[in-house]
This record gives structure tokens, sequence and C-alpha cells, in this order.
């Protein structure tokens, strides 16, 4: 007996990729439901650069949410010896990650994406005739095709059996949000370079991204040995290194898991 769908596509995660995944589903006709796990608008802790390739795939305007442009880059090693680069034309643009994913999330509903947010998926069973989503309130839902995109922690992945075998990579970034205030003297010169750090972070880097009213200054590594790991203490030890930044007055510390392939 053929399994009724409630959808044809049901989208798990709101990020970027899942809301881009559900509008164009949406736009092909397709009855289609994205499901987010936290309540919308929700802050992810991220660098929010776009490259100029990416932004140039998006078939509308992404102003509104563009907080700064990116025309060069500063490269330091232990924050030292820096050099620049720059270009004529832009190479990237700067984001905050609840404004922008909220954008792309509002172009998914408006191509006829149904969004349901602070529903957390628990499992997935895949089946002959389709999908079956079992949400954390009990709920059940089915589909004829099932997209993953809710991150490192793949629920979906783990449900399918779709995440790497011996893998033992570990990777994690952490960031703050640091106001610009009388007390940041961040050079104006350098207002449009991203700032890249090398030699702190086993297999990573630190950042440092301007944007309108903020400074997203974060770190990021793939770790082998996660018993050594001190993601913070590299953290700390980064903004120390920057000067315009006076001790104390970095924003509060957030972070996340990265999706790992080292071998």
């Amino acid at each position: 007996m053929k399994m009724n769908s409630d959808y044809d596509v049901i989208v798990v995660g709101g990020g970027p990729g899942g809301s881009t995944a559900a509008r164009y589903c949406a736009k092909a006709g397709l009855k289609t439901l994205l499901i987010e796990k936290e309540r919308l608008p929700r802050y992810k802790p991220c660098g929010g650069c776009l490259s100029a390739k990416t932004v140039r795939l998006f078939d509308f305007d992404l102003s509104p949410v563009i907080e700064n442009t990116i025309y060069g880059a500063k490269f330091t090693y232990c924050s030292k010896d820096p050099f620049f680069i720059e270009s004529k034309n832009p190479i990237a643009f700067l984001v905050m990650r609840d404004r922008f994913d909220q954008f792309l999330i509002d172009r998914a509903s408006e191509a006829g994406t149904k969004i349901l947010d602070g529903e957390k998926v628990t499992k997935v069973e895949e089946g002959a005739d389709g999908v079956k989503v079992g949400l954390a309130k009990g709920m059940e839902l089915r589909c004829q095709v099932l997209v993953g995109a809710d991150g490192s922690e793949s629920m979906v992945a783990k449900s399918l059996s779709l995440r790497p075998q011996n893998n033992d990579g570990y990777g994690v970034a952490v960031e703050s949000e640091t106001p610009f205030n009388s007390s940041v003297s961040f050079p104006k010169e350098e207002f449009q370079f991203v700032h890249l750090d090398f030699g702190r972070v086993p297999n990573g880097y630190g950042w440092v991204f301007p944007k309108k009213e903020w400074l997203s200054i974060g770190i990021g590594g793939m770790f082998r040995e996660t018993k050594k790991l001190n993601p913070r203490q590299y953290f700390k030890s980064f903004v120390k290194g920057l000067s315009y930044i006076p001790e104390g007055k970095a924003g509060k510390v957030t972070g996340h898991l990265l999706p790992s392939f080292l071998r």
C-alpha cells in the first residue's frame, strides 16, 4: 500500500543551504516544508563572510542584509608581520547570520515554503514509498524527498547512517560579536579588509570581520587529539594579540562544532 505524503519535500535545517533548497523546491511547484529546531530568527556563531561568487549565485538582491563590502585581506602570523592584499573589485561581503538567515527564510516562505520553527527532528525512516520524519513533540510527517541541511550533528545523517566511517577528526569554532564603542579603537583604514591570523590554532586560523556595529572575532580549527583541545584558550590568545581590543572587552563567546573528514 502506497504511503500518503504530507509534503513532496521536507528540508531539515534553516541555514542558508536549507532555506535555498526549500526556495528552489517551492518555486518548482513542489509542496515544501522547512523544519528548524530553533525559534526564528536565531543567531548562529559564524564569521558571516560571503564570497563574491556566492553572492552572484543568488537571483535576488542581498543588499538589505550586507553589513560591509570587503576589498582585501590582512594576513598575520601569531598577530605579527602583517601584510595586505587589495583588489579594485569586491572580494567578499559580510553579514550577521541572524539577519541573513532570516532574510533567506523569508524568501523561501514567499516562494511557497511552509516554515515550521521551534521543532526538533528526532528520527528519520526511509522506506520504498518515501520518508517518515518524527518530531520531538510526537508529530510524524511524511514526504517523498528529504533534504538534510542540519549541520555537523545532523540527525538526518545519523538516522540514515550517512556519517563518514572512521572519522577521527574534530572541528570547533569559537566566536564573539564585539560591539564598536569608545574603548575599541579599530583602525579605520582596515575597515574594508578581513583579518586572517595563522600560527595560533592547530589546523586552523583566527579571524576578524568588521561589520556596521560589530567586530566578528573568532577562531576555528580541526583537531585530532580532542583531549588537548582548549578552544577558549586559543580564542583568548588571539584576542590578546589584537591591540585595539582592551582586556575583557571582547563580547560573549559562543561556539559550535565543525564537520570534519580528517583521516
